[in-house]
């Protein structure tokens, strides 16, 4: 069986990675896996991408639909995705001639709404965010309108959003384009497929929910002094480690919320032996707001650069306010590394107990600080939480549960 992977890229972005270690996990696993992408950053020959001038044609048409997007005013600050446009894709995927597609992150124009709709194969689709069942958004509301649930009239547009209703026009497209249509929905939380189970637009599809892999060969526990001698780290300080894709910026990454938290530590004088290790950032005034020393290690692109630096850590903090199943808690938990997070979205399937690390039941930075206080103080138990992550995590046990998937859907 041929199963083609769709995503955008290939390792730029939390959904990109996701969907090439799955695709890498399968053909280790004897899967004839490929992928299709526009971005294309690695050097796997079973990665294929289109044209240059597909490549700019895709990009164009993508700059056209940011602009459409600007006559929508919303507080919303997550990414939007019209998909307006034909690609031309579908004929690349016909050249592929996969027997399953299982499609990932379609924003940028990847797809049109139509072409996701004219998809000749059974088609899989892992969710890595909500777009699939909501508008253009790709999350919901910070305030969540839940729109998604209630379905996309007049009546239930956020009070603050003006303009153009881009977002139920988007919906209303796919309600109409894929009426009939039938995909098997993977989702890596619980959260993600609850919330799939209760929107309008898929509450009859069928969902399964399958955790995101990672190599154990690659993210595994290794000594901290030599983690920390590779970045130049001190050997006799606490280090609390933060880190996304634009970390510093996106406000859903939980910045904000992360330094109040430290400024609290410093006050209350439990911050004398931390320091801050931040990756996703170059630059910052974190270390002045606080009076926590602070490492920014920049954009960190490969796999043994991250496992090093989750090793060097005591403790990874996620403060983000909206996530499905992050990338960095899945890292920091192979490595050994407990981790604190918020209780939302799918944190609450990596951080099962205290030997994990903590969730914060409120979403407030009076708590958060109290739980890095409460978390840098427990003992250390890396080889446990790597044999954790390894029973429900590994390449062998989730390309099992995606074959189950394939095999029911191409029957």
């Amino acid at each position: 069986m041929r199963i083609l992977h769709i995503c955008y890229s290939d390792l730029d972005g939390g959904a990109a990675r996701a969907a090439f270690r799955l695709h890498q996990a399968q053909r280790s696993q004897g899967v004839d896996s490929h992928m299709l992408v526009i971005n294309k950053c690695s050097d796997d020959p079973f990665v294929h991408t289109v044209s240059g001038m597909r490549q700019l044609r895709i990009k164009l048409v993508s700059a056209l639909s940011r602009l459409i997007l600007r006559g929508q005013k919303t507080p919303n600050t997550v990414h939007h995705s019209l998909n307006l446009f034909p690609s031309g894709l579908l004929r690349e995927i016909a050249k592929l001639a996969p027997d399953v597609v299982n499609l990932h992150w379609l924003g940028g124009e990847m797809l049109s709404v139509g072409e996701i709709g004219r998809i000749s194969q059974p088609v899989v689709w892992t969710l890595h965010d909500m777009w699939a069942f909501s508008g253009a958004e790709h999350y919901d509301d910070d305030k969540p309108s839940q729109r998604y649930r209630m379905g996309y009239s007049r009546e239930s547009r956020h009070e603050q959003h003006v303009g153009l209703d881009l977002d139920r026009w988007t919906f209303m497209r796919k309600q109409k384009v894929w009426a009939g249509k039938s995909f098997q929905i993977v989702t890596p939380s619980n959260w993600l497929a609850d919330c799939v189970r209760q929107s309008t637009l898929f509450a009859e599809m069928p969902v399964t929910v399958i955790s995101n892999c990672i190599d154990h060969n690659v993210y595994r526990p290794l000594p901290r002094e030599l983690a920390r001698e590779a970045f130049g780290l001190p050997q006799d300080k606490q280090l609390l480690l933060f880190g996304a894709m634009s970390s510093t910026s996106d406000p859903r990454k939980g910045y904000h919320l992360l330094i109040p938290a430290l400024q609290q530590l410093k006050t209350e004088g439990g911050a004398e032996q931390i320091e801050l290790v931040v990756f996703g950032a170059s630059r910052g005034d974190a270390g002045q707001v606080t009076g926590i020393k602070t490492h920014y290690m920049g954009r960190l692109h490969d796999d043994i650069s991250l496992c090093l630096l989750y090793n060097a850590a005591d403790l990874f903090v996620a403060p983000s306010l909206q996530d499905n199943l992050p990338n960095t808690l899945v890292e920091s938990l192979a490595c050994g590394t407990p981790c604190v997070a918020f209780n939302i979205g799918g944190m609450k399937d990596l951080i099962v107990d205290e030997y994990d690390g903590k969730l914060v039941s409120n979403i407030s930075f009076s708590q958060l600080g109290y739980a890095l206080s409460s978390t840098l103080r427990h003992e250390n138990r890396k080889e446990l939480l790597f044999q954790r992550s390894l029973s429900c995590r590994s390449w062998d046990q989730v390309v099992k549960l995606y074959c189950k998937v394939y095999y029911a859907i191409n029957r």
